[in-house]
C-alpha cells in the first residue's frame, strides 16, 4: 500500500477539523437555546440539551477518527 503524501494528510485531517468545529458550533447554539431564560418550556429545554450533548458525542467522534488519520497515514 502506498503512503500518503504529507500534504495530503493534512488536508484530510483538516477537513476533520473543520466538521468537528462544525459540531461544537451546534453543539454551542443548542446549549444556549437551552439555557434562554426566553425557553420557558422544559421539554423544549430538555429537547435541546439532549441534542447538544449528541453534537458533543459527534466531536468527539471525529476527534477519534482524527486520532486515526493521524496515526494510520
Amino acid at each position: 500500500m502506498a503512503k500518503i503524501k504529507q500534504q495530503d494528510k493534512d488536508k484530510i485531517i483538516g477537513e476533520f477539523e473543520t466538521m468537528k468545529s462544525f459540531e461544537a458550533s451546534a453543539r454551542d447554539l443548542y446549549v444556549r437555546i437551552s439555557s434562554d431564560p426566553g425557553v420557558e418550556d422544559e421539554r423544549i429545554k430538555n429537547t435541546f440539551k439532549i441534542i447538544a450533548k449528541d453534537e458533543q458525542r459527534h466531536a468527539e467522534i471525529v476527534q477519534k477518527i482524527i486520532n486515526i488519520v493521524s496515526n494510520a497515514l
